[in-house]
C-alpha cells in the first residue's frame, strides 16, 4: 500500500513544538482464498456432531505504508466472512465463532471477538465491534481461529476467508 491513498484522510497539525500527522484507513482487508477445513482422522463424506477449527494469520503491517512504521496505531477488527468455495452449502453450520489468539509468550487470554451475525447457503459473516487488536499483534501479524460447529458436517470443506480491519494512526514528527 502506498501513502497516496491515505492523503485524503490525513490531517497535518502544528501546535507550538508539536507536529504530527493523523489518518485512518477503513477496511484494510485480506483475502485468503481456498482454505481447507478438515476433520482429522475422518474418512467418510460426513461426520456426526463436531467442530471444525482452523487458525489463520492476518498480516496487518504488510498493508501499511512503510514510511509510518513508528506510528501509534489503533487497529480494530471490523468484519470477517467465510464463503463457500465450490458447491458446499453452508446451511449445516449451527454455530460459528472467531477467537483472537494471543501472541506467543503473552499473558493475554484468547478472546472471542465475534460470533456469526449472518449466514446464507454460501456465506457466514461475522461482525466485529472494532475491538482493539494492537495488544494481540506480534511482529505485525494477528492470529485468529475460525470455528464452525454442526450436528453433521462434511469431513472436508473449502472456503474463502476475508478479514477486514479499520486502522487509525498518529505519527509524531518530533520522534
Amino acid at each position: 500500500m502506498r501513502l497516496a491513498p491515505l492523503l485524503p484522510a490525513l490531517l497535518l497539525t502544528g501546535c507550538g513544538d508539536v507536529l504530527y500527522l493523523e489518518g485512518s484507513v477503513n477496511q484494510l482487508c485480506q483475502k485468503l482464498p481456498a482454505q481447507s477445513f478438515q476433520i482429522p482422522g475422518v474418512h467418510g463424506p460426513t461426520v456426526p456432531a463436531t467442530t471444525m477449527a482452523r487458525r489463520f494469520d492476518f498480516d496487518i503491517t504488510a498493508k501499511l505504508p512503510r514510511q509510518l512504521d513508528n506510528a501509534q496505531l489503533t487497529i480494530g477488527l471490523e468484519r470477517m466472512t467465510v464463503t463457500a468455495n465450490g458447491p458446499t452449502d453452508l446451511r449445516f453450520i449451527e454455530a460459528a465463532k472467531v477467537t483472537l489468539e494471543p501472541p506467543a509468550k503473552s499473558t493475554l487470554p484468547p478472546r472471542v471477538v465475534f460470533r456469526a451475525a449472518e449466514s446464507s447457503p454460501t456465506m457466514v459473516r461475522f461482525d466485529g465491534d472494532d475491538i482493539e487488536l494492537v495488544p494481540y499483534l506480534q511482529s505485525g501479524v494477528l492470529s485468529y481461529t475460525v470455528e464452525l460447529s454442526a450436528a453433521a458436517m462434511p469431513a472436508t470443506m473449502v472456503a474463502d476467508i476475508d478479514a477486514c480491519a479499520n486502522v487509525a494512526l498518529r505519527w509524531d514528527y518530533a520522534k
